[in-house]
């Protein structure tokens, strides 16, 4: 819980420098082998436009292909129904009027946020990228000269050689190995080489191209990282010097052992 409300008060920060004008947003580009439904910020229109693109290609795709391309129209037509935020996604808020406030919401199951004292504010069917001026259009029905800064966190699960493994709120364009950082940092057994990112269970980022995001500083809204994806660090392998002494000691034992029963059978032979 400690560390949760650290990374809330880093992420109020970041939506603060936000108000203030000060740029944290960062380009984003695909990570190589990343699941479909396009970049964490697209715009309605840049999805729609995606969505024409891919039925497009859809006649003249090989079999092979095709079940691919399908399964990116589905992801991207989900994105435009159903929205961006699930429940337990969090968003920082900072809302400037006479003085500036701040607050970290969740979404509930019912996919509704409650902001400040004013009433609800439903994020159902709205994308990431239409979020903040959504949410000022609300404040603005009841509030006067009020302005909305929204920062979106996503929540990550990193475990293996990290001193404290668990669910980590990050801001998206935090690098990755801040994440790691923030997760007590990786163990002297850790091996970054083989770091993994899934999701549902399937690995989309792993091997070379995890520890290159890590020398990079690449951000997880570079790599598509999402709120329910798992950071796996795995540890090094280690030769267990004891156990070969012992698998040593046991083979020399049962050569000795063949050895003597050779010359006692070569003895009996010859007398």
């Amino acid at each position: 819980m400690r560390r949760i409300r650290t990374v809330r008060r880093l992420a109020a920060a970041a939506s603060l420098a936000a108000v203030l004008n000060t740029p944290i947003a960062a380009p984003i580009v695909h990570a190589q082998g990343a699941p479909p439904g396009g970049a964490q910020r697209a715009t309605r229109e840049q999805l729609t436009e995606q969505v024409s693109n891919i039925e497009r290609q859809l006649p003249g795709a090989r079999s092979g292909d095709r079940a691919k391309l399908q399964a990116s129209l589905a992801a991207v037509k989900a994105r435009l129904e159903q929205g961006d935020f699930k429940p337990g996604d969090r968003f920082v808020m900072v809302l400037r009027q006479d003085s500036v406030r701040g607050d970290t919401l969740v979404v509930r199951d019912s996919l509704r946020v409650a902001v400040l004292n004013l009433p609800e504010f439903s994020v159902a069917g709205i994308l990431r990228a239409e979020l903040e001026d959504k949410l000022n259009a609300h404040v603005g029905r009841y509030l006067r000269n009020a302005s909305v800064r929204t920062t979106q966190l996503v929540r990550v699960s990193v475990t293996g050689a990290v001193r404290n493994p668990g669910f980590l709120y990050a801001v998206p364009d935090r690098p990755l190995n801040d994440l790691l950082t923030s997760a007590g940092g990786p163990l002297m057994e850790a091996n970054l080489g083989r770091l993994t990112v899934s999701r549902v269970g399937k690995t989309f980022i792993d091997g070379g191209a995890a520890q290159r995001a890590v020398e990079q500083g690449r951000t997880l809204e570079e790599l598509n990282i999402e709120s329910g994806d798992a950071v796996y660090v795995p540890v090094k392998r280690r030769v267990d010097w004891r156990a070969l002494l012992q698998l040593g000691f046991i083979a020399m034992s049962l050569m000795f052992g063949v050895l003597n029963f050779l010359r006692w059978y070569y003895d009996q032979q010859n007398q």
